[in-house]
């Protein structure tokens, strides 16, 4: 058994939460010794400052990149369904971000996921005023990370989105799950999607393309996939040990082209370093969206 394997192997961990609180607090001030001082009301906030450790847009593993800082006022504290969340985005000036660019059809998505990538969701926020709220799901105690990707209209037409993080914990009994073996298709809902170059170990650093194939209960393409975000499909990469986010960009959007015929999803992609990948694939069909996973390795 790898130390990775161990890392993430099945056991049962009691969070004590009063111990859990205080070791999150001490994390949160040693990981963001940067965040904005309190201010009295309707006294502008510090300019966050400038940090950029994960390429040009961020991988939110931090809540401050390239001038913008994610600054959580809800988080979720125990497990539940649709529970509240709350954050601002603030610009380089130390005030709330509220303009934004469209990034695949929405000003800003959000992303959750636990830290050993058995649980994710994709989630579109409501902008009140200069505070971005949404309702997300926690099945079970643990440490999670919600990752908000955006591009803020002062930096339209720069290629790239922001993303921000930020983690929070909730504590009772948590079960972990390994995560699985790269697998050449996963079964969804009566689908089945197909990665093209089969189980094979993808290659880190160098751009690449990767293609995923949608087959009916009966082995036949999809050809009646629907868009989805501007585009036939939505994909999004973390890696497993750091939780780093990275992101497949569709081809072609959804309205250049027609439905693939051949139900095939093409994305461009680039595994930055060496390592596990959990991938999430996100198409619709028949009004509904699916969620397949899969597991890369980069070679």
């Amino acid at each position: 058994m790898t130390a990775i394997d161990a890392q993430y192997g099945r056991r049962t961990v009691r969070w004590l939460a009063l111990g859990m609180v205080g070791l999150f607090a001490a994390a949160v001030v040693y990981i963001n010794p940067l965040a904005p001082e309190p201010t009295a009301p309707g006294q502008r906030a510090a300019a966050p400052a400038t940090h950029s450790p994960g390429g040009h847009g961020g991988d939110g593993l931090t809540d401050k990149h390239d001038g913008y800082a994610l600054l959580p006022v809800t988080l979720p504290d125990r497990r539940g369904k649709a529970l509240p969340v709350a954050f601002r985005v603030l610009g380089p000036d130390g005030l709330a971000t509220t303009e934004y660019e469209p990034v695949l059809s929405e000003p800003l998505h959000l992303y959750v996921v636990r830290e050993d990538l058995s649980f994710y969701q994709h989630l579109h926020p409501a902008l009140a005023g200069d505070t971005w709220t949404a309702a997300v799901d926690v099945p079970d105690g643990g440490v999670y990370r919600l990752y908000a990707e955006f591009v803020p209209r002062a930096r339209a037409g720069s290629g790239h989105s922001t993303v921000l993080g930020a983690p929070f914990v909730v504590a009772g009994d948590t079960s972990y799950a390994p995560i699985p073996p790269p697998a050449p298709r996963v079964k969804v809902a009566g689908y089945t999607v197909e990665r093209e170059e089969g189980a094979a170990d993808g290659v880190a650093g160098r751009p690449r393309v990767v293609r995923f194939r949608v087959l009916d209960a009966g082995g036949a393409p999809v050809t009646a996939l629907e868009p989805y975000l501007g585009a036939y499909a939505h994909a999004s990469v973390f890696e497993s040990t750091t939780q780093s986010l990275a992101h497949l960009h569709p081809t072609m959007p959804a309205s250049e082209r027609a439905a693939p015929g051949d139900g095939v999803l093409t994305f461009h992609t680039q595994f930055p370093q060496r390592g596990r990948y959990r991938l999430f694939l996100q198409f619709k069909a028949a009004g509904t969206v699916h969620l397949a996973p899969f597991t890369v390795v980069a070679a």
